[in-house]
């Protein structure tokens, strides 16, 4: 799985949670995520490309969401990460060795298998847009709180 869709995600579940409070930093999104803000900006681009974010260089800049996060899904985070490879899921080449007769055949069914795992991944992602994702994690982070400090 490519990390770029994880990274992706969370960069526009990051500025719809701060949607309203301004600009958010590559240097501030790499800060939480753990990662230099240089895999952040690579991301972001794909991201900007898309339109799903807008960004302002410099001084007191940064980057929002380039729409309503209830009219993002997560299907357009993966189509913009995609755009170049096409998928997120690893695709056999025809560069198997010819001394392996079932080489060729291994690799035509594998890419069937990842065509089909695609296709379900694509319309999952499809039904959860930004908002319903920032909803979630912040269920989950009470459900986690309350759990650690009983009431």
């Amino acid at each position: 799985m490519n990390s770029q869709l994880t990274i992706a995600v969370h960069i526009l579940a990051v500025l719809a949670n701060r949607e309203g409070q301004g600009a958010v930093t590559s240097e501030e999104i790499a800060e939480g995520f753990g990662t230099n803000p240089v895999v952040i900006r690579r991301v972001m681009s794909l991201l900007k490309k898309a339109e799903l974010v807008k960004s302002r260089p410099g001084t007191g800049g940064g980057s929002v969401l380039g729409r309503p996060a209830e009219e993002i899904t997560l299907r357009d985070a993966y189509t913009a990460v995609t755009i170049e490879t096409g998928s997120v899921l690893g695709r056999q080449s025809g560069n198997c060795r010819s001394n392996i007769p079932i080489a060729p055949i291994i690799a035509e069914y594998l890419n069937e298998l990842y065509e089909d795992a695609e296709k379900v991944i694509i319309r999952r992602l499809g039904s959860v847009t930004v908002s319903d994702f920032r909803l979630e994690i912040a269920n989950r982070a009470r459900a986690s709180l309350s759990k650690v400090s009983p009431q």
